[in-house]
């Protein structure tokens, strides 16, 4: 198995559970905020989604396209399958030697890494807000919740 579906099946096993429990989020609840300094649902969900795709498009050396459009107000289960979906293709794309070229992240965060960091990285970022995520869905009411990772 190539490094790059190594990683995507890596990526899924984290982001079907996100994907579970934002399904749980009705758009009644968007605003919901379990602080007054935390970001909103909504917020959290669309910063979790975007930046790893964001994430993956560096590592493919490519620009993110805008996928949606915020004054649509889409539901957040489809965008975050939409966003799931084309983060998926982008690490499919990736070969062993694109994962070992270093991506210029200077700008962003003062250092060059190899594309394979850069995605770990950025699982590790959603595993964080992931977390977050659980938070919000159980002080919404939720108690039938998966489990942390999912194959």
């Amino acid at each position: 198995m190539s490094k790059a579906n190594q990683l995507k099946d890596y990526f899924l096993s984290h982001r079907h559970v996100t994907n579970e429990l934002i399904g749980k989020i009705e758009q009644k609840d968007y605003d919901f905020k379990p602080t007054p300094s935390s970001m909103s649902t909504k917020e959290l969900v669309l910063h979790m989604v975007t930046s790893f795709y964001q994430f993956a498009s560096a590592a493919a050396k490519q620009a993110p396209k805008s996928l949606h459009d915020e004054a649509s107000n889409p539901e957040l289960h489809e965008l975050a399958q939409l966003y799931t979906d084309e983060t998926v293709q982008l690490i499919e794309s990736l070969t062993d030697e694109d994962l070992k070229e270093l991506i210029d992240l200077t700008a962003i965060m003062g250092i060059e890494l190899p594309a394979e960091n850069l995605l770990n990285i950025a699982i590790d970022h959603e595993i964080n807000h992931k977390g977050n995520l659980f938070v919000y869905v159980r002080l919404m009411g939720h108690t039938d919740l998966p489990m942390f990772v999912k194959k």
